[in-house]
Protein backbone atom coordinates (compact mmCIF):
# COMPACT_ATOMS: atom_id res chain seq x y z
CA UNK A 1 0.00 0.00 0.00
CA UNK A 2 1.80 3.55 -0.72
CA UNK A 3 0.76 6.38 0.02
CA UNK A 4 -2.26 9.21 -1.51
CA UNK A 5 -1.24 10.26 -4.54
CA UNK A 6 -2.66 13.88 -6.49
CA UNK A 7 -5.29 11.50 -8.37
CA UNK A 8 -6.61 10.06 -4.97
CA UNK A 9 -6.51 13.42 -3.01
CA UNK A 10 -8.69 14.68 -6.08
CA UNK A 11 -11.05 11.74 -5.74
CA UNK A 12 -11.67 12.35 -1.97
CA UNK A 13 -12.12 16.14 -2.78
CA UNK A 14 -14.50 15.03 -5.49
CA UNK A 15 -16.77 12.81 -3.53
CA UNK A 16 -16.78 15.52 0.09
CA UNK A 17 -17.98 17.99 -2.43
CA UNK A 18 -20.84 15.44 -4.20
CA UNK A 19 -21.85 14.22 -0.56
CA UNK A 20 -22.36 17.92 0.99
CA UNK A 21 -22.34 20.66 -1.65
CA UNK A 22 -20.09 23.21 -2.31
CA UNK A 23 -22.15 25.57 -0.71
CA UNK A 24 -21.50 23.94 2.77
CA UNK A 25 -17.79 23.06 2.30
CA UNK A 26 -16.11 26.72 3.24
CA UNK A 27 -18.39 26.27 6.73
CA UNK A 28 -16.90 23.05 6.86
CA UNK A 29 -13.07 23.76 6.33
CA UNK A 30 -13.85 26.81 9.16
CA UNK A 31 -15.52 24.56 11.90
CA UNK A 32 -12.61 22.35 11.26
CA UNK A 33 -9.89 25.11 11.48
CA UNK A 34 -11.27 26.24 15.23
CA UNK A 35 -11.51 22.89 16.31
CA UNK A 36 -8.21 22.03 15.30
CA UNK A 37 -6.73 25.57 16.76
CA UNK A 38 -8.63 24.82 20.24
CA UNK A 39 -6.93 21.99 20.16
CA UNK A 40 -3.84 22.92 19.69
CA UNK A 41 -4.71 25.86 22.37
CA UNK A 42 -6.11 23.10 25.02
CA UNK A 43 -2.49 21.51 24.30
CA UNK A 44 -0.32 24.72 25.06
CA UNK A 45 -2.00 25.29 28.12
CA UNK A 46 -1.98 21.43 29.95
CA UNK A 47 1.97 21.79 30.73
CA UNK A 48 1.97 24.81 32.12
CA UNK A 49 -1.26 24.13 34.77
CA UNK A 50 0.33 20.73 35.44
CA UNK A 51 3.77 22.37 36.08
CA UNK A 52 2.22 25.46 38.26
CA UNK A 53 -0.08 22.57 40.42
CA UNK A 54 2.75 21.16 42.27
CA UNK A 55 5.30 23.11 43.50
CA UNK A 56 8.89 22.53 44.46
CA UNK A 57 9.09 20.33 47.49
CA UNK A 58 5.37 19.53 47.32
CA UNK A 59 4.53 15.41 47.56
CA UNK A 60 1.44 14.34 45.82
CA UNK A 61 -1.46 12.88 47.89
CA UNK A 62 -0.97 9.43 46.94
CA UNK A 63 2.63 9.83 48.34
CA UNK A 64 2.13 11.29 51.92
CA UNK A 65 3.08 9.24 54.55
CA UNK A 66 0.76 10.61 57.17
CA UNK A 67 -2.62 9.60 54.81
CA UNK A 68 -3.67 6.37 55.75
CA UNK A 69 -6.35 3.81 53.82
CA UNK A 70 -9.16 5.63 52.07
CA UNK A 71 -13.15 4.86 53.50
CA UNK A 72 -13.02 2.56 50.48
CA UNK A 73 -9.89 0.66 50.97
CA UNK A 74 -11.15 -0.02 54.68
CA UNK A 75 -14.38 -0.75 53.32
CA UNK A 76 -13.12 -3.21 51.00
CA UNK A 77 -11.00 -4.63 53.66
CA UNK A 78 -13.80 -5.53 55.71
CA UNK A 79 -15.77 -7.04 52.44
CA UNK A 80 -12.39 -9.61 52.16
CA UNK A 81 -12.08 -10.43 56.19
CA UNK A 82 -15.97 -11.35 56.15
CA UNK A 83 -15.33 -13.13 52.98
CA UNK A 84 -12.80 -15.05 54.96
CA UNK A 85 -14.85 -15.66 57.72
CA UNK A 86 -17.67 -17.37 55.84
CA UNK A 87 -15.58 -19.27 54.46
CA UNK A 88 -14.32 -21.10 57.14
CA UNK A 89 -17.33 -21.15 58.66
CA UNK A 90 -18.62 -23.22 55.56
CA UNK A 91 -15.82 -25.36 55.19
CA UNK A 92 -15.94 -28.98 57.55
CA UNK A 93 -13.40 -29.63 59.42
CA UNK A 94 -11.34 -33.46 59.29
CA UNK A 95 -10.79 -34.46 62.81
CA UNK A 96 -7.20 -35.88 62.92
CA UNK A 97 -6.69 -39.54 63.43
Amino acid sequence: MGTVGLWGVIVIVAVIVLLYGAKRLPDMARSLGRSSREFKDALSEAPEEFRDGMKEGDQPESESPESGPTARELELERELEAERTRRQASTPTTPEP
